[in-house]
């Protein structure tokens, strides 16, 4: 049998534009805390066209059920404008900084690798890149669609039946 031990609430709250970092968010979960008698607060960051989210902290807030989501709207809204999510912001965007440069690394060093020319024979001889599958014309340098180098001197013969 499943056992539910922590309920909890999530809040979405958009940073607001004049502190700098618009389509910026931040979910805010919180549930009641019987032993301190206070709302455990955890927070995350993300930005709103990238789902992935960075945990900030998580701390005690005072409030009752009536005005704990105004309370913490307050709590986003002074953290963000006293630049307190500054740090966490540039840690997201150094993060995808390097995965778009990762990213373009391995693109780039795919195309850089000889490519297999292959020929299939239909009413004449017609050649196509192994890389991407596009037709090419015969003796092209590159693929015109992939960019991939061509290695004419390795022609690859389609199988026949």
């Amino acid at each position: 049998m499943i056992k539910c031990r922590d309920k909890r609430t999530t809040l979405t709250v958009d940073l607001p534009e004049e502190c700098g970092y618009a389509g910026y968010s931040v979910d805010c979960s919180y549930s009641f805390d019987k032993e301190q008698k206070q709302y455990l607060l955890s927070m995350e960051l993300f930005r709103n066209d990238i789902g992935d989210k960075q945990c900030i902290d998580g701390q005690y807030i005072n409030g009752d059920e009536s005005i704990i989501e105004s309370n913490i709207r307050h709590i986003v809204e002074y953290a963000s404008m006293s630049g307190y999510f500054d740090k966490y912001i540039k840690k997201y965007e150094y993060t995808y900084k390097c995965f778009d440069k990762g990213n373009e690394f391995f693109e780039g060093e795919s195309l850089k690798q000889l490519c297999l020319v292959r020929e299939c024979n239909v009413i004449r001889k017609a050649f196509y890149c192994s890389h991407c599958g596009s037709y090419i014309e015969e003796n092209q340098t590159y693929c015109p669609h992939c960019n991939a180098k061509l290695d004419w001197d390795s022609i690859e013969k389609e199988p026949t039946s």
